[in-house]
């Protein structure tokens, strides 16, 4: 039942469900299940029982969209899911039985111990190389409500997740020490533990509310995003190719009769293969570029040279000079590719190569941004946003606006284009970065450095908009220091874990 409750809530706790206080509730019941069976005689294996359950089933809620997405490529898309819940079900016992042995070996209040094992948990679901997957992370609750979010520019969304857990952790202290009550009135002793939770809330939001007020933000260049609007169905069609690259230059070319912009962006595989095998896109990008003289960043598939034995190919974005000409500045290739759909984990790729484009895409290394003439620009294809590590790397390296290019089309109308937008936000604040996002099918948009979001279009319309971007010049502690919270919970997890084993090894003896 508990685990069950837990699961529900965290399912609505995520967009498009635009809800505050489940996030803040989701752990309370799965932490008083926890913490009665490390105070009493329960075992870490029953805790560990719970996590998974608990991660299984809200998870799995969250990311049905998997067999959504698969069944564009496999008949095997739901069994995809699954295996999906299977792997990520076991770090979620883990977290429990983390949970569980820490309770038991010092007593702690789960205030302290359920932040420090959660967001223990998310960075490891974010530092698993081919199968990385931080896609839901407590602090995502909160970018639908910036004033709330202004923080991660401290700690990055970690510090988010920290908060938002401490508060679940004080809400189950609040509730076991009520139930510890024999007679008289059993809410007494959980109103020390409510005040700090409402004391904790009341400075995030004073810290929102005064960042937002004190952040000045400096107009520097028009952006236009471009949202062509082509079904997945339709883009793996290869005799249509010609045809979608035509689309989005007819609404670039609508949209600049109009307006003035610096820099057009065309979503994930706008040009939607090889340059060097269909030379004559060339002249569409000259054409579209050139009449206004505008530059376009946009989505290709790029390769290595082709010999007699083959090619590497990548996920890639490329940028025009003002007269449509490519510009000579190398291609940003996708370093975080999606697990199995570009690059099936810890195996060679070319075993996969007689496949069209699934299991087997190069990575790139180094990426550097773009130079334009209003800055250096940091380019994020697809999923690549939900990792901080990523945008805080190009905020290092002195970019002036992130742009994500993303094609959500597979994802049809499902949650997960909302979820996928949500990070974007974030991304924004804890490197006070203006963030300019074009989606094949949408969501498009522009959210400025305060993590406040302009001008999203719906899901699924053609339409290109261009947005007056502006920057922040401050550099955060989150861009400086990174996930320091991050890492400092999980040494304090290692170091319970040794206590524990220490200790076992003393009563063995």
């Amino acid at each position: 039942m508990a685990v069950g409750l837990s699961a529900a809530l965290f399912a609505i706790a995520f967009p498009p469900f635009k809800l505050l206080l489940p996030a803040f509730i989701c752990l309370v019941p799965l932490g008083v299940y926890v913490a009665r069976l490390a105070d009493r005689e329960g075992t870490a294996w029953q805790s560990a029982r719970a996590g998974l359950w608990f991660t299984f089933l809200g998870y799995g809620c969250n990311v049905y969209w998997i067999a959504v997405a698969l069944s564009l490529f496999t008949n095997l898309a739901f069994a995809g899911y699954v295996a999906a819940l299977v792997w990520l079900a076991p770090f979620g016992a883990l977290m429990a039985a983390v949970l569980f042995t820490g309770r038991r070996q010092t007593g702690w209040p789960m205030a302290v111990l359920l932040p420090l094992t959660w967001v223990s948990f998310e960075l490891i679901l974010n530092y698993l190389s081919d199968l990385s997957f931080p896609w839901l992370p407590l602090g995502l609750s909160l970018s639908e409500w910036p004033m709330l979010a202004q923080a991660a520019d401290l700690s990055g969304v970690r510090g988010l997740s920290f908060w938002i857990a401490a508060t679940n952790g004080l809400a189950v202290d609040a509730w076991l020490a009520s139930r510890a009550v024999v007679e008289g009135r059993r809410w007494r002793p959980a109103v020390p533990r409510l005040g700090v939770a409402a004391g904790l809330a009341i400075g995030i939001a004073g810290y929102g509310a005064w960042r937002m007020r004190s952040i000045e933000l400096v107009p520097f260049a028009r952006i236009t995003v471009v949202q062509p609007n082509i079904p997945e169905e339709d883009k793996m069609r290869a005799q249509d190719k010609d045809k979608y690259l035509g689309i989005a230059g007819r609404v670039t070319r609508a949209e600049l009769g109009r307006v003035r912009s610096d820099l057009v962006v065309w979503p994930e595989t706008a040009v939607p293969d090889f340059l060097w095998r269909n030379p004559h896109w060339i002249d569409s990008l000259r054409t579209t570029a050139g009449s206004a003289g505008v530059p376009i960043l946009f989505g290709f598939l790029d390769s290595t040279a082709p010999t007699p034995y083959g090619f590497e190919y990548y996920n890639a974005a490329a940028i025009t000079d003002e007269h449509g000409n490519l510009s000579g500045q190398a291609p940003y290739r996708k370093a975080y590719l999606v697990p199995i759909v570009e690059r099936v984990p810890f195996v060679n790729p070319a075993w996969f190569s007689r496949f069209n484009y699934f299991g087997s895409f190069g990575r790139g290394v180094n990426p550097v941004p773009f130079t334009l003439p209003f800055g250096r620009v940091g380019v994020l294809i697809c999923y690549e946003s939900i990792f901080p590590q990523l945008s805080r790397k190009y905020r290092r390296d002195g970019v002036s606006l992130l742009v994500n290019i993303t094609n959500d089309a597979w994802f049809g109308r499902s949650t997960a284009p909302y979820q996928h937008f949500a990070h974007l936000p974030l991304r924004a604040i804890e490197n006070r970065l203006p963030v300019a996002r074009s989606a094949n099918t949408g969501i498009s948009a522009y959210i400025d450095p305060l993590g406040r979001v302009h001008g999203a279009s719906p899901l699924q319309v053609e339409g290109a908009w261009t947005h007056h971007v502006e920057r922040a010049d401050v550099t955060t502690l989150y861009s400086r220091a990174g996930d320091w919270i991050g890492w400092l919970s999980s040494a304090v997890v290692v170091a319970l874990l040794g206590l524990a084993g220490a200790r076992k090894r003393r009563s063995g003896a």
